[in-house]
């Protein structure tokens, strides 16, 4: 069933998907990616750590972002083959409705599937590193206490100045000033340096330098310090490191399966199963939004009567239901966080969107079907009276 019509319908749509798509996402990446440039500078990272940090983020802005790309896409596509009198031309050779929707329904059911899988691995698995990464960047103090041409305080009594920092690693004009204690303060000062990662933890390696020890002791004099050269000293920076990220992953750092099923030694999951309950139904539900979307476009457009005056009616019709669907799909999402009972509403709202689309194509009229229902006939009509 893939002939040429059905080729030329889902490349017009696919092409407009493409660059809808990468559009919204740039959009949502640069204003995630800046939440990010704040703590990256301040801790001295490279420009690829930032990109690296910002890609861990893209899956779970993907599965948002696919499905508005897809409505998107469709609408334009559609309202282009009708610009173009194509449809009319496809009418005309006898093609029905939903063989001409077919492309598009393809469409819509790989990006469903490609959303699926966003949401139940890349998703938490991206997010998961992410915070990984960025809880280690926050605890790497031996990296952003050693700021070129900057006085950094990486805990309190201590400060340290490096003149230059080379691209090979190492530091020039090292100022190190201790006065956790108070007593006898000590300044460490040298040429030269380097970081170096030993098996017991960094060590801040100097060269051609000298220490300065001051004491202020009652029994000392007042003021009397002691000066040592060195040609090599290692400075330990461990003490400084914590010993390890203390953090609970969320439920949309976790996997499908920790949400349905948490290990029973979790405690934090244990006091939230019925939000991670909540949100493994909600990742499948909006694999659903894909096709619900297509349909609202196709039920807004491909049924509609030739207009000289364009659909600049039925357009915002469409993207006001599919805006109030997903606001909706997530209003039910946060209730059924709370109350489990709701989730049966996540699908049904894609779902009854879905069916209210498919009904439109095949011809149903809600208009007269809600003024017979309610009991709206026009007034003084008598069935078979004549007018």
């Amino acid at each position: 069933m893939f002939n040429g019509l059905t080729r030329y319908i889902f490349w017009q749509t696919a092409g407009a998907f493409g660059v809808a798509s990468f559009v919204l996402t740039g959009i949502i990446w640069l204003t995630q990616a800046l939440k990010l440039l704040d703590l990256l500078i301040s801790q001295g990272q490279s420009v690829g750590t930032y990109f690296e940090l910002t890609m861990l983020a893209l899956p779970s802005t993907l599965a948002i972002i696919l499905p508005i790309g897809l409505f998107i896409a469709v609408l334009y596509a559609l309202n282009k083959l009708i610009s173009d009198s194509e449809v009319v031309v496809i009418y005309a050779a006898g093609i029905s409705l939903w063989r001409t929707a077919y492309p598009i329904l393809l469409l819509a059911s790989m990006v469903s599937i490609l959303v699926l899988i966003l949401n139940l691995y890349l998703a938490p698995a991206g997010l998961r590193e992410l915070k990984s990464r960025l809880y280690a960047i926050r605890g790497d103090i031996a990296s952003s206490m050693l700021k070129e041409g900057a006085f950094t305080n990486p805990v309190d009594g201590l400060t340290v100045y490096v003149r230059e920092r080379s691209s090979d690693g190492s530091v020039h004009g090292i100022l190190v000033q201790d006065s956790r204690n108070k007593d006898e303060p000590i300044t460490y000062m040298a040429e030269t340096g380097s970081l170096v990662d030993t098996d017991s933890g960094p060590r801040l390696v100097m060269f051609n330098g000298n220490i300065q020890r001051m004491s202020r002791k009652k029994n000392d004099a007042a003021g009397a310090v002691t000066l040592l050269y060195f040609d090599k000293y290692s400075y330990d920076l461990s003490q400084y490191m914590s010993s390890g990220p203390n953090y609970v992953n969320e439920a949309r750092e976790r996997y499908f399966s920790e949400l349905v099923s948490p290990a029973a030694d979790d405690a934090w999951a244990q006091r939230n199963r019925k939000a991670l309950l909540a949100d493994a139904n909600d990742r499948i539900a909006n694999a659903l939004f894909s096709l619900a979307f297509a349909l609202v476009a196709l039920a807004a457009l491909l049924p509609a009567p030739f207009s000289r005056r364009g659909y600049a009616r039925r357009l915002a019709l469409a993207g006001a239901l599919a805006l109030a669907a997903r606001v909706i799909g997530f209003g039910t999402a946060s209730l059924a966080a709370s109350n489990n009972a709701f989730i049966v509403l996540m699908y049904a709202v894609p779902l009854i969107v879905g069916a209210i689309c498919i009904a439109i194509i095949q011809g149903v009229r809600f208009q007269p079907l809600l003024h017979r229902l309610l009991g709206l006939e026009r007034p003084g009509h008598v069935e078979g009276a004549g007018s």
